[in-house]
């Protein structure tokens, strides 16, 4: 029984290396040139730490994802020996293997993702942060005022504050979550590849290149670095918020801050506005996610929504950053389904005997 399901997995493990690896040769592919590009500036990445650390941060997001799910399907099926039923799950269901050959594809968005970090870290090595003062003005040109202002009516309570802000923290499980998901549960292949292609658009377009040329640092560290008091009203306001309920962001937006004076490079670290990230992807799992079933987008969408507001009304972003983002990545996401319908054909697989115990789209 154990041999037969190590032969099992490793099958659907190549299986998985033989449909994903363009992808998988793209991601690894920008991680190299992007190491090439930091050691020519004197940046290195010799440790496995990071490696390790974000291996693991996707470990335990899937093991969140399989636990409500494995739980679920022993309550139903109540089978005399649990451990032999979960493993059969895995080696006979297609939705198992569905799981296993998605495997490979997570684990090359591991070096890819740390590329990224260090490459937003070190904008500075490339580009001198001088386009704030044109995002301003182009949000004044827009709203007829700072963005941020618009919003405090609506949104310039501690309470409202707070549970945006945990909301923007929770942006970090649409990351790791989205990937998972597409990764290892979806069965939608086409808007798997499309979604992944996207993914590594945007890392690669938005967040490196654009942010680059573009490079600004956003409302709440004009003051620190720039000595430009603009924000200092709004900054004010969600530091007296945070004596009221805890404003996570504030915690962040310092340690943000700390690292870049002291330049660090760091996984997680860096800062650049323009364009938005956080509002990039949100918008990109809901381009996804309103393909799956009408409830998956309205709630995908309405975190979105969430993210763009909380982008300008946390100091994080202006306006204009959430917008070109989303323009973006609308083209982004065109390319991607053009390309996603040239990629390698999905692997054929014989429909599961058995009940699936784990979701899919």
């Amino acid at each position: 029984m154990a041999g037969h399901l190590e032969l099992r997995i490793t099958d659907e493990l190549r299986s998985g290396l033989v449909a994903d690896w363009p992808i998988i040769a793209a991601s690894l592919a920008l991680w190299a040139v992007s190491m090439a590009v930091l050691a020519a500036k004197g940046v290195l990445v010799m440790s496995p730490i990071p490696y390790l650390h974000n291996l693991m941060i996707f470990g335990w997001v899937t093991v969140f994802f399989l636990v409500p799910i494995g739980v679920r399907s022993l309550l139903i099926n109540r089978p005399e020996r649990p451990i032999s039923f979960i493993a059969a799950q895995i080696g006979q269901s297609e939705a198992g293997r569905r799981f296993v050959r998605g495997l490979p594809l997570l684990i090359g968005l591991v070096p890819f993702l740390i590329a990224f970090s260090m490459m937003k870290s070190s904008i500075g090595l490339f580009n001198t942060y001088g386009w704030d003062g044109a995002f301003i003005s182009w949000d004044r040109l827009l709203h007829g005022e700072d963005a941020w202002l618009l919003l405090q009516p609506w949104m310039g309570y501690p309470i409202v504050t707070a549970a945006t802000a945990a909301a923007y923290h929770a942006w970090l499980m649409l990351l790791y979550g989205g990937c998972i998901y597409f990764a290892l549960f979806s069965k939608a292949e086409a808007l798997r590849r499309q979604y992944f292609i996207a993914f590594l658009g945007i890392w690669t377009i938005i967040g490196v290149v654009l942010a680059t040329v573009l490079a600004s640092y956003g409302p709440a560290f004009v003051e620190p670095l720039l000595g430009d008091g603009t924000f200092a009203r709004q900054m004010g306001y969600l530091h007296s918020a945070n004596n009221s309920y805890p404003i996570l962001v504030l915690n962040v937006q310092q340690a943000l801050l700390d690292w870049h004076l002291t330049g660090n490079h760091g996984l997680g670290r860096g800062i650049s506005a323009m364009p938005s990230m956080h509002v990039a992807l949100a918008f990109l799992f809901f381009l996804a996610m309103r393909q799956i079933s009408r409830v998956a987008g309205i709630m995908a969408g309405t975190f979105f929504v969430i993210i763009l507001l909380g982008s300008v009304h946390l100091g994080y972003h202006y306006a204009v950053d959430g917008y070109i983002a989303i323009a973006a990545t609308i083209v982004i996401w065109k390319v991607a389904g053009w390309l996603a319908l040239r990629s390698p054909a999905e692997i054929q697989t014989s429909p599961s005997t058995t009940s699936a115990s784990l979701p899919a789209s």
